[in-house]
C-alpha cells in the first residue's frame, strides 16, 4: 500500500473543497457538543442518579451521532472517488442512523472486550473494525453484523497498512498542538480522505 500515493490523492482532492470540510467539521462538531452538554442540566441528586443520566446521555449523544456520521464519512468517500460534494453531505444518510448506531454500539463492545486482553489486541480490533462506515455506505441494505464481519475480511493483511498510514500523520498532529488545535481543521480533512483512498483501494482488491 503506497501511503504516500494515498496522501498525494488526497490533497488533490481536497483542492477547492477545504472549505466544506470545514464547515462541515464545524456543523458536526457544534451538534455533538450541544448532545455532550445536556448532562449539564441534571447536576444534584444521588450518585446513582447521576450514573443513571450520565448513561442516557451517553445512549442520546450515540444516537444523535449516528444521525450525521455516515453522512460526514460519505463526505469524504464522495470526494475521494472524485464527486462533487458540499457540506450539507452530513445530512445526506440520517435514514440509515438506525444502522449505524447498532454497527457503532457492536464495535465499541467487541473492541472493549479485546482490549480486556491487553491494549494491543484492543487497538488490532479496531482497525479490523475500521471499515464498517464505508461498507454500509456502499451496501445500504448491510446489517450491522454483516458490515463487521465484511471488514474483518476486508482488513486481513491490511491492518498494519492503515496503522501507518496514520502514523504518518503524527507529526501533523503533535504539531497542531501549539497551534492550539487550529492545525487540525486542516489535518482531519486531509486524513479522512486519505483513509477513504486507502478504503477505495482494498476494496477493489478483495
Amino acid at each position: 500500500m503506497n501511503r504516500v500515493e494515498l496522501k498525494e490523492k488526497a490533497k488533490k482532492s481536497l483542492q477547492g473543497k477545504y472549505g466544506q470540510a470545514i464547515i462541515m467539521t464545524i456543523v458536526f462538531g457544534i451538534i455533538t457538543g450541544v448532545a455532550q452538554l445536556i448532562p449539564t442540566f441534571f447536576k444534584g441528586g444521588s450518585e446513582l442518579t447521576q450514573s443513571g443520566v450520565q448513561l442516557v446521555c451517553a445512549l442520546i449523544t450515540a444516537i444523535v451521532t449516528s444521525f450525521f456520521l455516515l453522512g460526514s464519512v460519505n463526505f469524504y468517500l464522495k470526494l475521494s472517488r472524485g464527486e462533487e460534494v458540499t457540506w450539507q453531505e452530513l445530512f445526506s444518510k440520517t435514514n440509515l442512523w438506525k444502522v449505524c448506531f447498532l454497527t457503532t454500539i457492536l464495535v465499541n463492545v467487541f473492541t472493549a472486550l479485546w482490549s480486556l486482553l491487553l491494549i494491543i489486541p484492543g487497538i488490532i480490533a479496531s482497525y479490523s473494525y475500521s471499515m464498517v462506515h464505508y461498507i454500509l455506505l456502499d451496501n445500504e441494505n448491510m446489517s450491522a453484523l454483516e458490515a463487521i464481519s465484511k471488514s474483518k475480511e476486508m482488513m486481513n493483511g491490511h491492518k498494519m497498512d492503515l496503522f501507518m498510514l496514520h502514523l504518518s500523520f503524527l507529526g501533523w498532529a503533535i504539531l497542531g498542538v501549539f497551534t492550539l488545535g487550529i492545525l487540525y481543521f486542516w489535518l482531519a480533512p486531509y486524513m479522512s480522505t486519505a483513509t477513504a483512498n486507502f478504503y477505495n483501494e482494498i476494496k477493489d482488491k478483495k
